[in-house]
Parts: C-alpha cells; structure tokens; sequence
C-alpha cells in the first residue's frame, strides 16, 4: 500500500525544490528528474498537456527566472482523495508569489510507489486549475 505521508512530503520537498530552482540557488537537477516517473504528465492551468521531456525542459529553462523578484511557493490543504494499492490521488493548493502577487492553483496529482525516489513515491500526472487571488479583505 503506498504511503500518503510519503506523498504529502513529495509535494512540499518537490516545490521546496521548484522555489529554490527558480531563484537559482545551487539545487541539483535530478531531484525533479528522479521525482517524475517515466510516464509523467502535466495538464498545466492553461489547459496544455505536457510530458515529462517538456516539463523537465521547462524547468531547466526557467533556472535563475524568479531570483531577484523575492519568489516563493506554498503549499495548502495537502488532502488524499483516493489511495489504492501502490497509487494515490492527492489534492493541494499552490501558492506562488513574485514581487507580492499571489498566483495559486490548485492541484490533483496521482502518485505511485517507487523505492528508487527521494520520498518514496513518483509522481504519474497533475492536473492544475488556476485559483483566483483572494480579494481585500478575505482570508487566504
């Protein structure tokens, strides 16, 4: 059976990374390749669908792009949706923020049991839907 805290603790390390990347802080590379299975994909908020090859050159691309812009990342309500045999499905939110600006969405993303990972777990797709900024006033 797979380990939904072992997934829970992907999620944050694996954005912890994607922060530190993108400020160009001396982070190795095979951290997000190692995380990704084989078969990986990504619908992004847009709605495009990306494999893994795209992805992983995204994120090389984007090395250093956020690095004077004060950028970080968040991680909300982290919940398991369904666990089954060696997979998981999770759901997140994501908070980045440049300069002051919050850019959230929230995230589904199917896990699976993998030893040769870094927490344990790879991840097999995730799906991101764009979040709209909460307005004056309202709590994040």
């Amino acid at each position: 059976m797979i380990d939904t805290e072992g997934c829970t603790t992907e999620v944050h390390d694996l954005h912890e990374f994607f922060a530190a990347w993108y400020r160009g802080e001396p982070v190795s590379f095979d951290r997000v390749e190692q995380a990704l299975a084989p078969d990986f994909e990504m619908i992004a908020p847009d709605g495009r669908r990306l494999d893994r090859a795209a992805v992983l050159s995204s994120v090389r691309e984007g090395r250093d792009a956020r690095g004077d812009e004060g950028f970080e990342i968040e991680i909300r309500a982290v919940e398991p949706v369904a666990v089954a045999g060696e997979h998981a499905v999770l759901r997140y939110e994501e908070w980045q923020t440049a300069d002051g600006e919050p850019d959230g969405r929230i995230s589904t993303a199917v896990f699976r049991s993998a030893s040769r990972t870094p927490n344990g777990v790879e991840w097999v797709t995730v799906h991101e839907t764009r979040l709209d900024p909460p307005r004056e006033g309202e709590r994040e």
